[in-house]
Order: C-alpha cells, then sequence, then structure tokens
C-alpha cells in the first residue's frame, strides 16, 4: 500500500541520479544566493561618495576656482 507513495524504492539507478541532480541544484542555488548576499552587502559602501569626493571631482575638472575650492572645502 505505502509502496506507490515512495517513488525512490522503485526506479534504482534513475532514482539515484534524480537525488544526484537535486543535491547538485541545491548547492547551486545556496552558492549563488550566498555570493548575492556578500557581494550586496560590500557594493554600497564603496558606491557612496562623501561631499568632499565630489568637490574634489570638480575642483580636477576645472569647473570652480582654488578659492572656491578651498572656501567650500571650510563649509563642509
Amino acid at each position: 500500500m505505502y509502496d506507490c507513495l515512495n517513488l525512490f524504492n522503485r526506479g534504482g539507478i534513475s532514482s539515484m541520479m534524480f537525488m544526484g541532480i537535486f543535491w547538485i541544484i541545491l548547492l547551486v542555488v545556496v552558492l549563488f544566493l550566498t555570493g548575492k548576499f556578500f557581494s550586496h552587502k560590500q557594493n554600497p559602501s564603496s558606491d557612496k561618495e562623501t561631499p568632499l569626493d565630489v568637490l574634489q571631482k570638480e575642483y580636477a575638472k576645472g569647473n570652480i576656482s582654488e578659492s572656491e575650492y578651498l572656501e567650500r572645502k571650510t563649509h563642509l
């Protein structure tokens, strides 16, 4: 009666192959999610620019003069 509910009781090699594929897929999913989690944690801190960084870039581009740069730097 319960033999019809147990799919892995019959099938032999095919059930072993299914279990192998199942564990490989599970491992790939876990590794993917772990990598996504840790890469997401590291990127936001490196993407944020401070106001001083923006000011230095504007000065390097030549959009503001040295006196403007020094004045704005003291305000920051």
